[in-house]
């Protein structure tokens, strides 16, 4: 892989994943007990371990494929997914720690960034075209084995029904 030759939405989405990954074994949140010392966790407990996921998620995505290409459309949706995913725990968990708001680290605010970089660099460096609306119906396609769409050489067929027939299951062409 040739970094400089990469496209830009995956050289930022592989950069924000890889920071995630690190903020991950950074304490998340501290506490100091004055002349007892103290102590720290780190991000790899709970939830952290999806969010964690996420990053390692949307890092494969953005991984693979045509390096020199934007994501294409099914890649570029669950790079976005994962990212969501992560964003939406790292909101969760930001606002059921807001009692302890003082005690939240370093890691935990470089995680946060790193979940929402990924999903704004993934859709604001999205191909021409591309949706929301169409990434969800390529994906919903492609999970349930349906075509996403019908070849532009595909020459379409009008079938008539005979309504005289009594067997209306074949068509009279």
């Amino acid at each position: 892989m040739n970094f400089q030759t990469m496209s830009k939405q995956r050289k930022m989405i592989l950069i924000a994943a890889a920071v995630g990954v690190i903020a991950m074994f950074l304490p998340w949140w501290s506490i100091s007990l004055g002349i007892f010392g103290g102590g720290s966790v780190n991000g790899m407990h709970g939830e952290g371990l999806l969010v964690f996921l996420c990053f390692l998620a949307a890092g494969a995505f953005a991984y693979i494929g045509d390096q020199t290409k934007n994501l294409d459309r099914t890649n570029w949706m669950l790079a976005l997914i994962a990212g969501g995913i992560a964003s939406l725990v790292m909101i969760i968990r930001f606002l059921s720690w807001l009692d302890i708001l003082s005690a939240l680290s370093f890691g935990f605010y470089l995680a946060m960034a790193a979940s929402f970089a990924i999903v704004a660099f993934a859709y604001t460096h999205r191909a021409a075209g591309e949706t929301l609306q169409g990434g969800f119906d390529t994906l919903k396609n492609k999970f349930t084995n349906q075509p996403s769409s019908t070849p532009s050489d595909a020459t379409p067929t009008t079938k008539v029904i005979n309504p005289t027939s009594s067997d209306p299951s074949k068509p009279v062409v």
